[in-house]
């Protein structure tokens, strides 16, 4: 009696783990819930950004969009969670958000705390600065003040290079560029896709020529064992590459 008891007992110990494990499963929780949760951008045109019509727009929330079809059969079963640089991390890690698609890079620390998907962009990080300053290499900008947003790699990577540099930080791109046209700063340095954006719209701007990094934008989700999530968006990724759905993405946003 008391083998089948112990027998009974560890029968049920090894179901309710397994019960737990799939209560875990992120993948399984978005298709019950038939809605997907995205933590995305409000202030980086092309990639996150409020058009004319007051919408949610640009090349990550069309990524997004596509998940959310392939996942869940249509692209409207979608929530947009807004995020910044500072923010991005704890969306995923509190479960505020099922996935984070913010023009993040995939980096060593960042990994220490959540997982990503294969890179679905890859840019370059570079500075702008007015057309008519002095300023045309990142050596220039040794004695000059270089805006920041906070807790970007972009930060990280200017405080690596040039850790005698006087460094000005903002929570959002918006503000920094404008930062920058009030003269609170000699150049904004970020990513060359991100500063594209606000040339398009502000004359007067120019890229240096030469990048320091190259950075691999990927989808940031909580960390399991299973994997189960991210081997689903590895997939989706890999089918956008080969049936051209991203090169389609980034004509339509010029990012090529």
């Amino acid at each position: 009696m008391k083998k089948i008891l112990c027998l009974l007992t560890m029968f049920l110990l090894i179901f309710t783990s397994c019960s737990k494990q799939k209560e875990q499963n992120t993948l399984d929780k978005i298709i019950k819930r038939d809605s997907l949760l995205v933590g995305v951008r409000y202030d980086i045109e092309p990639f996150g950004f409020i058009d004319e019509k007051g919408e949610i727009a640009g090349f990550d929330i069309d990524v997004a969009k596509y998940i959310a079809e392939k996942i869940l059969g249509s692209e409207k079963k979608i929530k947009f969670i807004k995020v910044n640089a500072n923010t991005r991390i704890e969306a995923v890690t509190s479960g505020q958000a099922d996935m984070v698609i913010a023009a993040m890079s995939n980096t060593k620390s960042r990994r220490y705390l959540i997982d990503f998907s294969i890179p679905y962009y890859i840019a370059g990080q570079t500075a702008v600065v007015r057309n008519e300053s002095n300023i045309h290499t990142f050596s220039d900008l040794k004695d000059k003040t270089t805006i920041v947003v906070l807790g970007s790699t972009s930060e990280q990577n200017i405080r690596r290079i040039m850790p005698i540099a006087k460094i000005v930080g903002y929570s959002d791109y918006k503000t920094a560029f404008q930062a920058l046209k009030e003269g609170k700063g000699d150049c904004l340095s970020t990513d060359d896709t991100i500063i594209s954006g606000f040339i398009a719209k502000n004359e007067g701007y120019r890229i240096l020529k030469n990048r320091i990094s190259t950075e691999h934008y990927s989808i940031g989700i909580q960390q399991t064992e299973d994997g189960i999530l991210k081997e689903k968006l590895d997939n989706i990724i890999k089918d956008m590459q080969r049936n051209g759905t991203l090169k389609k993405l980034k004509q339509k946003w010029k990012l090529i």
